[in-house]
Formats: structure tokens, sequence, C-alpha cells
């Protein structure tokens, strides 16, 4: 036997394009997917991936829905424009960070790409300081839109916590006419530091971003962070699975036609 044996398996690998958006709380926030040539007969779907895995949207030739919280919330473009898989996610809460999927076909071939959203609660930090008394008096007044809100007094990088000479306390206003919730905390000892202390708001389980007017701050940064373009690439890689077996068939041949 002289045939040569081999069996090959080609693998088509789709260039997945992967963006990470970084915006404020409570804002609207674009969720891009470029879908040229995709294939109309088939749907595209819009997931959340991580954390809580749920479905966000979906498109058929017929009908076209946001489902679960994203259902008074979402705008879709596919109708205005067949190649734009975008979809609008309005007034953003903490729970809608994670990593997103759009997946579609074109013609047979399955497609995705990735939008990750982070999410930064925005705060507007005001502090003051009156020594004039017994006691140093320090002041924060803080306005944000996240209630999930913690004020630490730290003295050069140290926390500072109640005891016999320091009392921390704070509240809070959930009522402000601005639309904002006003956090207070305040800070009074009797010790005389060298340096004044200061306040630090954290927000708990997003990021913090600190600015003089939340209102107006819509991004905090947009960043591309692999993107193939409008064309999927494809790469294709010949893997020659069974070349050892088809090389051993062939000299077992050999070695019984002699």
């Amino acid at each position: 036997m002289r045939t040569f044996l081999a069996v090959f398996i080609v693998v088509t690998v789709s260039a997945d394009e992967h963006v990470t958006i970084n915006g404020t709380l409570g804002h609207n926030f674009l969720l891009p997917c470029a879908c040229s040539d995709r294939n109309e007969s088939i749907e595209v779907e819009w997931e959340k991936e991580h954390p809580n895995a749920m479905q966000v949207f979906k498109h058929t030739q017929t009908t076209e829905t946001f489902c679960g919280k994203y259902k008074e919330r979402g705008k879709a473009f596919l109708s205005e424009n067949r190649e734009n898989c975008s979809i609008l996610l309005t007034n953003i809460t903490a729970e809608d960070q994670g990593r997103y999927r759009c997946s579609f076909y074109i013609d047979e071939q399955y497609t995705k790409s990735y939008v990750t959203l982070n999410i930064y609660a925005c705060y507007s930090v005001f502090q003051t300081a009156d020594n004039s008394g017994g006691v140093n008096v320090f002041k924060c007044n803080v306005k944000g839109r996240y209630n999930k809100t913690e004020i630490e007094w730290e003295l050069d990088g140290v926390p500072l916590q109640n005891s016999i000479t320091t009392n921390i306390t704070q509240k809070y206003n959930p009522d402000d006419p601005t639309g904002l919730i006003q956090f207070y905390s305040q800070l009074n000892t009797t010790l005389n530091w060298t340096s004044a202390p200061r306040c630090r708001v954290k927000a708990k389980d997003i990021a913090t971003y600190n600015s003089s007017d939340c209102n107006a701050d819509k991004n905090v940064q947009s960043k591309l962070v692999y993107n193939y373009g409008k064309d999927q690439r494809r790469s294709y890689f010949y893997i020659p699975i069974m070349f050892v077996l088809g090389l051993s068939l062939l000299l077992w041949c050999r070695r019984n036609v002699s």
C-alpha cells in the first residue's frame, strides 16, 4: 500500500471583539456591537455572562424584546440599521456591572463580541475644619447617587476610629432636592495633630470616583481593549489529529505486503 493516509480537522476561530466601558452610576451607556453581513434569518442576542448570568435582549425577524430588569431600560437600533446590534441601557445601576455578550451569525458562522461594563459611584466631597475651641472639629460633606456608601477618616494614611480622644459620627439625607444623597461625617478630637485628617469616601461593591459635579460627568473613561474592526477575521488551524495513526497503518500494511 503506497497510499498515504491522514485525516485533518479544520477549526475556525473567530477573533472576538472585547470592549471595556467605565461609567458613572445613574447615566445611560451604549454597549457597542457591529454586526455587518449578519445572517438576518437567525436571531441576535445579548446576554449578561458575569456575574449572575441572564438574558438581556433578543431580536428575531418578527420580534424584539428586552428581558427582565432591562425591559423598561433598553433601546435597540436594528430597526434603524440592520448592521448595528448595539443596545443602549439607561439609568445604570450597580447591579448592571459585569460582562455582556452580543451574538449573531455571519452566514452559518457563530460570531460574538464582549463588553465589560464597570460602574463607578461619583461623589462630590467638601471638607472643613474648626480648630478655634478646645475640641478640634473636622467635617466631611459628601453628595452622591449611591446609598451603599461609607465615609472613613485617616491621618497620614492611617485609619482613625472612635477612642477616648476621638469621636466620629455619621448620618445621611436621602431627600436632597438635587436628587443626590447627602452624607455627613464629623470627627471631634482633643488631640492637636501636626497634619489634618482626611475623609475618604468608599462605595460598596463598585469603584469610587470623585468629581466637583457628578451631574455633569457622564463618562469616567471609555477604553477599547481589543478590536478587530468591522470584519471579523478568522484563523484556520489544520490539526493532523490522526496523522500518527495513518502513518502506523501505512507501515503495518507495507510490512504485511513484504
